[in-house]
C-alpha cells in the first residue's frame, strides 16, 4: 500500500514537472459541473463492469479462450491476493489517488503532448510490470483509450479521474471482499 501511494505521488510530482515545462495550461481541464460527474460515474461503473463482463465470460466459456483464461487467471492469482488485508479506507485512498494522479500524468499532461494513442499504450504498458502480465496490460490499453477519449469529449479532467478512481474503488472493493484469491498452486 506505501509503496504504490509513492509510485503515485511520483507519477504526480512528474506531472507537475512536465506541466510546468511543457506549459501546458491545465485550469481549463479542471472545469466541472453535474453532468460532468454523472458521466464520470456512469463510465466508472462501465470501465469496472467490462473487466467483471471478461471474468464471467471465460468462466462461461470454461477457460476456452486463452486471453480471457490468462486475464482471469492472472486477477485470481496475482491481483486479488494483493488487497486481501486493506480495509475500505485503504481501498478508498487508493483508488482515489490512482484516478487522480494517473489521470493527470497521463490525461492531463502525457495526452496533450503525444496524443490518444501514444498515452493509451504507455498507459498499457504502465500497468504490465512483465511480459506475463500482458493481457492486463492490453486491458488497461483498452481502458486508457476509453479514458483518453473522455477527456477529449468533455474537456474536463475530472471525468477520466472520476472514472478511474470509481472503476478501482468497485474492482478493489469486490476483489477484497467478493472474491477468494488463488494461490499459484491452486487451479
Amino acid at each position: 500500500m506505501n509503496v504504490t501511494l509513492v509510485l503515485e505521488a511520483a507519477l504526480l510530482l512528474c506531472a507537475a514537472i512536465w506541466i510546468q515545462v511543457g506549459q501546458i495550461e491545465m485550469l481549463p481541464s479542471f472545469r466541472f459541473s453535474k453532468q460532468l460527474l454523472l458521466i464520470g460515474l456512469l463510465s466508472g461503473v462501465g470501465t469496472a463492469s467490462s473487466g467483471f463482463v471478461i471474468l464471467g465470460l471465460n468462466k462461461l466459456f470454461r477457460n476456452a479462450i486463452k486471453w480471457m483464461s490468462s486475464l482471469s487467471a492472472l486477477v485470481f492469482r496475482e491481483v486479488a491476493p494483493l488487497f486481501a488485508d486493506l480495509k475500505f479506507f485503504d481501498i478508498f485512498l487508493l483508488s482515489a489517488s490512482s484516478g487522480f494522479c494517473e489521470e493527470v500524468f497521463f490525461r492531463g499532461a502525457m495526452q496533450s503532448q503525444i496524443g490518444l494513442v501514444g498515452t493509451s499504450i504507455l498507459f498499457g504498458l504502465f500497468h504490465c510490470p512483465s511480459p506475463r502480465h500482458l493481457t492486463y496490460g492490453l486491458w488497461a490499453l483498452a481502458a486508457g483509450l476509453f479514458l483518453g477519449y473522455l477527456m477529449i469529449s468533455t474537456g474536463s479532467l475530472w471525468v477520466p479521474i472520476i472514472a478511474h478512481a470509481l472503476s478501482n474503488l468497485i474492482v478493489i472493493t469486490a476483489l477484497r471482499f467478493f472474491v477468494k484469491p488463488l494461490s499459484k498452486e491452486s487451479g
